[in-house]
Formats: structure tokens, C-alpha cells, sequence
């Protein structure tokens, strides 16, 4: 059984040890070299849209100087699609007009067009600040790959201010969403700077409206591998709704459906036609404005965490302003969301050592702290996992508490069974709770150890039929235990006619030496009950005798693998048996040792009987009679308590005639009491012939 034992207890430890291992491939594949993000990669973007969503109104809002031009559905009816590329230069000159700063195209030229090039060139010469976007093609030859840049519009890349890629091609996830985003693609030369990473268009522009050194830029976001940045989402400002007007609202485009966006939008046409309102025309002064279309058919949808069909040029609006002002999400370093993680999954093991309700408090607690944690951080910019430590914890805890379920049905069954008949029901109910009480192996402690022996019982089971013999036994012995037990004492064994009980173990019982003291004079109490109604033609009238002693002696399980028994062992123990059955010797029936009786007086009554060396003790101690409860003598024993005292006072002097005389009167008010009669024979008999002058009061009791 202790193998077993050993084997469960080591359960917690060693799951948690291979649960570790497996959830951290699992969560960080790439310490493996696995070109992965982990299991949780999705769950945790779908956890971060939802955050953005849930703090909306405290986000930062978008940049007011970056402004959305769309080709919508009017300017595509009004001019056609995909838009004459000499309108864009119209545009151009149009936006020069307005004062706009820089101007990005979010549209793909694929094929020439001579006569509508020249203008869209020239238009870009004049306005200066202006990005294109170049086209990038992948070749695999036997030599490897070999990426070719196309510019199909001829003399656009040097009209340009910067050329850039669209940057969200490889940053796309499985859902169709855009989180991220690479400034600088290393497996593609910049068209005018030859074995130097190629911009992003997003790059380029903040390049152009900020006027800061690329080679700066480069060093910051270039790689390799590439650096991946977090978009920091701006709060949702401007209402864009598909609807058939005849002149925009302000901050309204009629091809969308009705959804919030961060940036101001205006359409082409209107920008073409010059129906701006004021507001429009101050926003458009100074302005970074990007042209993208949001027709339906002619855009690519890149879900935002408010917009399930947020045209792309809305995603390079959001990664430009957080390139201006820095402020992307930031991620945590692995190491320190490892520890996180490594903690979420440890704790659990260490939440087993409270009691369950405590357990469960705590587990929820810790989710809901770090749940606070993540709010908060979110709050900072700071994207710190969720839903990884929080599923770590709860598979972790969830496992522990199942084992915790299981084993502890076990240990509860195992406790009532073992102490399930030699204790109260509510301290089974309390060790089952907490089997912690029980210290597997053994332990010292501060114990009262209580023997009770039935008198006469030879007698008596000699003269009774076996099957009324276990009757008489069982009826006895029941009501003596009941009273043990509800005094908060453990019974230990039944050796015969014998109750063998303690104190203090295995739950503590501060006042142990007092409850074992009332138990006993209850125990006595009892007898008289349950002699009232004896079976006819008893030999004898069934008695009890009682001894106790406390101190310090061994507890704990002991046993056999199939039968283990929690009992007590040591010289104390000893010692109590010894007094039970010295009781013979003196005719008293409670004999308690000075310790137990110092640890009880203020609640008992009693009387010294002397000074005793018992068999297998070398030293002799003093030993007194229980004879009620505080304050529970009778008017008999009132008057004869001070002439005992006064005999045994004169005794314990040596004054023998004087003890002589003060148990004579003793015995008249009681003269079948065994200790008066006992001292007055002693003391009769030295007061003719005095003891050895050596004597020094002790009676040595020969016997057990």
C-alpha cells in the first residue's frame, strides 16, 4: 500500500512535469526549428480583435492628417473601372490644388498604356511627392528562385518619389485577416537601390510625409528575418454607409456598407469635381492621402477588428500612422510570456495543498487577474497572451483536481473505515475533509492515553453462554466508547473486556487531559446506568477500573500492507495500563497519573493516593482518584474528603497513630472505600511496628 501511495503522490508532480514539456512544444513550436506560431497563433488574434472591439472608446484615435481618397462606386459609374489612369493624373493636379503633403496609390498598374501613362508620369513629376506601388514576380529556375521586378508604366519609377510592395501578400493569416505587417521585404532588391531591401509602400510614404532617412527606417524595420510588426488599431471614428445620395455627407462614401472607419474618406469624384465642404478642404491641407478604391468586386477585403469587409487602403492608413508615431502593438519577450506560461501551469500544484473551495478561489482568481493583467498591458499597447496561460491553467487545474477528486474519494473511504467506528461521526467528517490531519508514519505528541477494564469479568463469563457473553460485552462496551467519543477521544483497540483510547491525535484537542478526566468519571456514571437493568443471575455486578496517563508518546499508522491500524506507542502508554491495573491494589477506579491530574484539576474532584514504582518502572510517581466533576461531590464525600486528606497527610509524615485515627472516622462515613480501608490497615500496622527507616512511602506494586 505504501508503494501505491507513493505512486499517486508522485502523480501531481509527474504530470505536471510532462503536461510542461508537451504544452510548451505545442504553444512554441519554433524552439524545434518548426516554422510554425504554435497552436494558440489564431485563437490569440481572434482573442486581440476582441479586445480592441471591447476598449474601442479609449483607443487612440486615427491621425487626422492621413486621409482615404476612395474610387467609389459613383466615380466608377461617372468614369469607369478600373479608373483611366489619366484621371489619377487629373487627381494629382487636383490634390496640389488642396495643398495635400504626399499622396500613395494603393492601385496596381499591370499593363502599359502609352497615351494615359505620359500623363499620369507627368502629373507625377509635378506633384513630387508621390508613391507607387512596383509589381514583383517569383521565377523558380534550376538555380533557385529569382525574383524579377516589373514596372509597367513607363518612367513612373523615376517620376516617383519612392516605389513600394503592397506589403500584405505574406502577411495575411488563415482567416482572411491582416494583423501585421513588414516594412522592408529581404528577398527583394529596392528597384533604384541595388542588394538593399525593398519598402513597403507604408514605409515609403512615411518616408516622404515625415521626410525621415530611409537608411534610418531601414535600420530600425529591416531584417533579416524580416521584422513583424503588430498593428495597433485606431478607434473607429467616421461613418462610411452604402447608400444613393445626390452629394456626400461629410465623412460619408455611398459604395460601403455602414460601418465605422478611423479615417476621414472622400471620394474621387467629388476630389475630381471639387464639391468638398470646408471641413473636407482644412483636412485635405497637409494631408497624407492615400488612393485606393472601395468599389464592391474592385477591392481586396482585409477584415479589421470592426470591419469584417475593410478595404486594403484602410490597412495601410493603420500601419502609416503607427509608423508615425511608434506606436505598434508590442510583444512581450518569448522568454517572459514562457514563465508566464510555466507558472499558469505549476500553480495548479500548488493550489492541491488547500482545501477545495480555497483551491477553486484561487484558480478563478488567477484567470481573472490575468485577464486584468492583459486589459491593463492592452491598455500600455503591450499585446501580452491570454488565452495560451489561461487554457495552461485551467487543463492543468482541471487535470490535479480530477486526481484530486479521485484519490481523495479514496483517502475519505480509507478514513472512515479506518476511524469510522473509534470516533465521533463529526471528527470522521473533519479528517475526511482533510486527510492532512493524518501524518502517514509516525509523530510525537502530547497525548492522554486511557485504559478501562471491566472487574469481574472472568467471573462473570464463566457463568454466561457465549452467544449472551458477546450480548453483555457489546452493550457495555458501546455506551463506555460513545461516551469516549463524544469527548473527542480516539478508540484505539478493544483487547477483550478492555477499551484501550487517547487523546489529541489525530486532531488536535487542546484540553485533552480534561476531556479524558470527564470521560472517565462519565464512564463511571455510566456503570451505574446500565446496572440498573443486569441480567438475572449475574455472579458478580459488572465494575469498571480506569487508569490515565499523559505525556509525550509515539502516534501514527501502523501495520501491514492489507491491515494498517492508527495507534499509539511508548512508555506512557505502558504506564496507563499499568495504572488501570493498580487500581486492584489500592480498590479505587480512577486512577490518573499527577500529569493528567494537574492538566485537569480545575475541573475535576480528586484524591491522592500516593506515591506508586509499577511493574517495568524504576522511578515512582504520584497517583490520585478521580472521584467527580468539579464541584460534584456529595455531602458524604464533602465531610470525608478532609479527614482522607488530613490520614494521608500524616501518613505521607510518618505520624502513623495520627493517620490511624483520621481513617478510622474515614471508614465510618465510608467503610467499603478501598484506598480508606487500605490505608487504615497500613497505618494500623506501622503504628505497632514502624517501617525500615529507609522507607520512603512508596508502595511498590508487584504486579500488573
Amino acid at each position: 500500500m505504501s508503494e501505491k501511495n507513493s505512486t499517486q503522490s508522485r502523480f501531481p508532480v509527474v504530470f505536471t512535469v510532462i503536461f510542461t514539456f508537451v504544452f510548451t512544444l505545442l504553444w512554441w513550436p519554433r524552439m524545434l526549428m518548426i516554422p510554425l506560431n504554435g497552436m494558440f497563433h489564431h485563437v490569440e488574434d481572434v482573442w486581440m480583435d476582441l479586445m480592441f472591439v471591447l476598449r474601442a472608446p479609449s483607443l487612440k484615435e486615427g491621425d487626422p492628417r492621413i486621409v482615404l481618397a476612395a474610387a467609389d462606386e459613383d466615380t466608377g459609374k461617372k468614369f469607369g473601372f478600373p479608373l483611366p489612369r489619366d484621371k489619377y493624373a487629373d487627381l494629382l493636379d487636383r490634390l496640389r490644388t488642396y495643398g495635400v503633403k504626399t499622396v500613395a496609390f494603393d492601385v496596381m498598374f499591370f499593363e502599359p498604356k502609352p497615351a494615359e501613362d505620359k500623363k499620369l508620369v507627368a502629373a507625377t513629376k509635378r506633384f513630387g511627392r508621390v508613391i507607387h506601388l512596383f509589381q514583383s514576380k517569383t521565377e523558380r529556375t534550376p538555380h533557385g528562385d529569382v525574383v524579377t521586378v516589373n514596372i509597367p508604366v513607363s518612367g513612373l519609377d523615376k517620376a516617383a518619389q519612392y516605389l513600394g510592395y503592397p506589403n500584405i501578400d505574406f502577411v495575411i493569416d488563415d482567416d482572411g485577416h491582416v494583423r501585421r505587417s513588414v516594412m522592408f521585404d529581404v528577398r527583394i532588391d529596392d528597384p533604384r537601390e541595388a542588394s538593399q531591401p525593398a519598402p513597403s509602400m507604408d514605409i515609403a510614404c512615411v518616408a516622404s510625409f515625415i521626410e525621415r532617412p530611409f537608411q534610418e527606417l531601414r535600420d530600425i524595420y529591416s531584417g533579416p528575418p524580416p521584422r513583424i510588426m503588430h498593428i495597433n488599431f485606431r478607434k473607429p471614428k467616421f461613418w462610411l454607409q452604402h447608400e444613393k445620395r445626390d452629394r456626400p455627407l461629410e465623412g460619408e462614401v455611398q459604395n460601403l456598407p455602414k460601418v465605422l472607419s478611423p479615417y476621414r474618406m472622400i471620394s474621387v469624384m467629388d476630389l475630381l469635381s471639387g464639391e468638398l465642404t470646408d471641413e473636407q478642404r482644412k483636412a485635405l491641407k497637409g494631408s497624407l492621402l492615400l488612393v485606393g478604391s472601395t468599389t464592391l468586386g474592385y477591392f481586396d477585403h482585409y477584415p479589421s477588428p470592426f470591419d469584417p469587409t475593410a478595404p486594403g487602403v484602410e490597412y495601410h492608413a493603420n500601419n502609416i500612422d503607427n509608423l508615425i508615431h511608434e506606436d505598434f502593438m508590442e510583444i512581450p519577450a518569448r522568454w517572459t510570456m514562457l514563465l508566464a506560461l510555466l507558472a499558469m501551469i505549476w500553480l495548479p500544484l500548488l493550489l492541491l495543498r488547500f482545501p477545495p473551495a480555497a483551491g477553486n478561489s484561487a484558480a478563478a482568481l488567477f484567470v481573472a487577474g490575468w485577464f486584468a493583467w492583459s486589459w491593463y498591458q492592452f491598455g500600455r499597447g503591450v499585446r501580452v497572451e491570454f488565452v495560451a496561460p489561461v487554457v495552461a491553467l485551467l487543463v492543468s487545474f482541471v487535470v490535479q483536481t480530477a486526481y484530486r477528486i479521485v484519490t481523495e474519494g479514496a483517502e475519505k473511504k480509507f478514513i472512515k473505515n479506518l476511524f469510522g467506528q473509534f470516533v465521533a461521526p463529526e471528527v470522521v467528517e473533519d479528517l475526511a475533509k482533510d486527510p492532512s490531519k493524518i501524518k502517514l508514519g509516525g509523530e510525537k505528541k502530547d497525548l492522554t492515553i486511557f485504559f478501562l477494564d471491566i472487574a469481574h469479568f472472568t467471573t462473570i463469563s464463566e457463568k454466561m453462554p457465549p452467544e449472551r457473553l458477546i450480548l453483555f460485552l457489546n452493550r457495555y462496551l458501546s455506551a463506555l466508547s460513545k461516551i469516549v467519543q463524544d469527548r473527542q477521544g480516539l478508540v484505539d483497540k478493544y483487547i477483550g473486556d478492555c477499551i484501550m483510547a487517547f487523546w489529541n491525535a489525530p486532531l488536535e484537542c487542546k484540553d485533552h487531559r480534561v476531556q479524558a478526566c470527564l470521560a472517565a468519571i462519565e464512564c463511571q456514571e455510566m456503570m451505574g446506568e446500565l446496572n440498573k437493568n443486569l441480567e438475572p443471575g449475574l455472579p458478580e455486578t459488572p465494575a469498571v477500573r480506569i487508569g490515565l496517563n499523559s505525556g509525550t508518546a509515539t502516534v501514527g499508522l501502523t501495520g501491514s500492507e492489507k491491515k494498517l491500524q492508527y495507534t499509539v506507542l511508548g512508555d506512557e502508554v505502558n504506564l496507563a495500563s499499568r495504572l488501570e491495573g493498580s487500581n486492584k491494589f489500592f480498590g479505587s477506579k480512577i486512577m490518573a497519573s499527577e500529569d493528567t491530574y494537574e492538566g485537569a484539576r480545575s475541573q475535576v474532584e480528586a484524591r491522592e493516593l500516593g506515591r506508586v514504582r509499577v511493574v517495568g518502572k524504576s522511578e515512582p510517581i504520584k497517583v490520585f482518584e478521580l472521584l467527580s466533576r468539579k464541584g460534584g461531590l456529595s455531602a458524604e464525600w464533602k465531610k470525608a474528603l478532609p479527614l482522607y486528606e488530613k490520614g494521608v497527610a500524616a501518613f505521607n509524615k510518618k505520624e502513623f497513630g495520627e493517620a490511624k485515627e483520621a481513617f478510622e472516622l474515614f471508614v465510618k462515613i465510608f467503610p467499603e472505600d478501598g484506598p480508606g480501608k487500605l490505608y487504615l490497615t497500613v497505618s494500623t500496622d506501622y503504628s505497632v511496628i514502624p517501617p525500615p527507616e529507609e522507607w520512603d512511602g512508596v508502595f511498590n506494586l508487584t504486579s500488573k
